[in-house]
């Protein structure tokens, strides 16, 4: 499906201008939060730096635990760090995504019961 309305390079790139807003303690707080993760490596979790939080979200992508379909984890993980604007960020485009599927599938349903 080459037409994505929101592909892994476009989720990337909110997620670095959501980068820019964050402080040295949002970042500390967010890997504090997935400490408890062991599937995350430890020198990871241990360098809030924005390039290890770059590789933070860089292991989620890559265990698919947040991809271009759904990244409520990170949504979640957000609201709990008390990041809210970062939160409500993301979360508009992920409705924006659910509603714009929802209604292509409604269209596509109409076309074929229409044939």
């Amino acid at each position: 499906m080459t037409n994505k309305f929101m592909d892994s390079a476009r989720l990337r790139g909110i997620l670095l201008r959501l980068q820019d807003k964050l402080s040295d303690n949002d970042r500390q707080r967010l890997h504090f939060f997935f400490g408890s993760d062991s599937d995350i490596p430890r020198r990871i979790r241990d360098d809030p730096s924005l390039g290890g939080t770059l590789r933070l979200i860089d292991v989620l992508f890559d265990q698919d635990k947040i991809n271009e379909r759904d990244f409520t984890l990170l949504i979640n993980a957000f609201k709990e760090i008390q990041c809210y604007d970062a939160a409500r960020t993301l979360q508009g485009n992920f409705h924006f995504r659910i509603f714009f599927l929802r209604s292509l599938y409604i269209i596509r349903l109409y076309e074929t019961n229409a044939k």
